[in-house]
């Protein structure tokens, strides 16, 4: 049986079938674990962690946040390549002022990669990008004409910085383009970086923007080493993604220019210095959160929790959720990693442009027993100016 979350991606939805179905935070908690159990790691080398990137479902049937708007889903169907915020519930244009129109196409082996759109936001890249097969390719590959072909890897180079073996976010929409073409979105988080082009990751935890000069602008290319496909379904008979998902090795680079200044005026760094002792379900330690960081596009925390008794590989979870003043949970996705004793994660929210305030909520969720609890007796608030 093939990964239901594998084919998540790839499946169309009819949404008149379908009624918006409210989740509580313990199935939003449980869901994200069963996620992160299941979606292909993002490799850490230089350090023995246990790592995983939580992916940003597509529309699916049932949605991970409750005031996703139904209407909405047609404009993301039609233009998610050309539009980067449409698919962030973001007013059309929105992000025009951050965003860079490529219009670029790169081909190898009878396909093409064109990326329509870039946008450097804090801690990540996103590509606007939409990817076709001529119809040699697409036979010889046994795909019928409604099969995505994917994007897989990606390597980003920003000046003389490379990064790549990041954590990755790919999002496609559930109808192909009237020409057979199949758009998403992917993000790539630029936390780890090659500074001297060795193609080994020497730095990690990097923040780009704190990097960048703002007056300056960058070259920049993005080159997809590999692309993913499905094969055919009929003689996939185990449930392992290399059995289920083909791989096509290729190069398929696009170069453009970045300059960050208006993104880095935007961006804000609230300092929390925040340390919470926890103590539930057999597991001991301490939560810390350093500071909290408001783009136009995202917010973003880094926190740890480090054990002073029980095992987090036990099966208990140390996280925080982020609600907005009307209590609407931000949480989207994250990555990181760890060992017995410690949990390093990389938080990312939803930046809705009405949120004023942030209340910060740890939470301990338990594997075994599939059940959460919030620590609401240490909840915080933070109000943000975000315009």
């Amino acid at each position: 049986m093939k990964n239901q979350y594998d084919l998540l991606n790839g499946s169309s939805v009819d949404f008149d079938e379908y009624e918006e179905i409210e989740l509580t935070a313990s199935e939003k908690k449980r869901m994200k674990k069963r996620l992160m159990r299941k979606i292909k790691p993002a490799r850490k080398k230089a350090r023995p962690l246990i790592a995983a990137a939580v992916l940003l479902l597509a529309v699916t049937p049932v949605m991970m946040q409750n005031e996703t708007v139904w209407a909405s889903a047609v404009r993301i169907s039609q233009q998610i390549g050309q539009q980067i915020e449409l698919l962030m519930n973001k007013p059309e244009g929105s992000l025009s002022s951050y965003k860079k129109t490529v219009n670029e196409t790169a081909t190898d082996q009878g396909i093409q990669v064109k990326v329509n759109e870039l946008m450097l936001d804090d801690g990540q890249v996103l590509l606007g990008l939409t990817i076709s097969a001529d119809e040699f390719r697409r036979t010889a590959l046994r795909l019928n004409r409604d099969t995505p072909i994917r994007p897989g890897e990606l390597r980003v180079k920003i000046g003389n910085m490379s990064f790549f073996d990041s954590a990755t976010t790919i999002t496609n929409e559930t109808i192909k383009n009237k020409d057979g073409s199949w758009s998403y979105l992917y993000a790539l988080q630029l936390t780890q970086a090659d500074t001297d082009g060795d193609g080994k990751i020497d730095v990690h935890g990097y923040n780009v923007l704190d990097h960048i000069d703002p007056n300056k602008n960058y070259q920049i290319s993005a080159q997809f080493t590999s692309l993913d496909f499905e094969k055919n379904p009929a003689k996939t008979k185990s449930g392992n993604y290399r059995d289920s998902y083909g791989e096509i090795k290729g190069n398929w680079t696009v170069h453009t220019s970045v300059n960050g200044s208006k993104i880095i005026a935007d961006t804000k760094v609230y300092p929390l210095n925040k340390e919470i002792t926890i103590s539930e379900k057999g597991i001991e330690g301490v939560l810390s959160i350093k500071e909290v960081r408001v783009s136009p596009v995202s917010i973003k925390m880094h926190y740890t929790f480090t054990a002073s008794k029980g095992s987090i590989r036990g099966g208990t979870d140390v996280g925080v959720d982020i609600k907005d003043q009307n209590g609407r949970n931000l949480s989207e996705s994250g990555s990181g990693g760890g060992t017995d004793t410690v949990i390093e994660m990389d938080g990312e929210y939803r930046n809705d442009k009405d949120v004023t305030m942030l209340r910060f909520i740890p939470y301990v969720y338990d594997d075994k027993s599939e059940t959460s609890k919030d620590l609401t007796s240490d909840a915080f608030n933070l109000k943000v100016n975000n315009k």
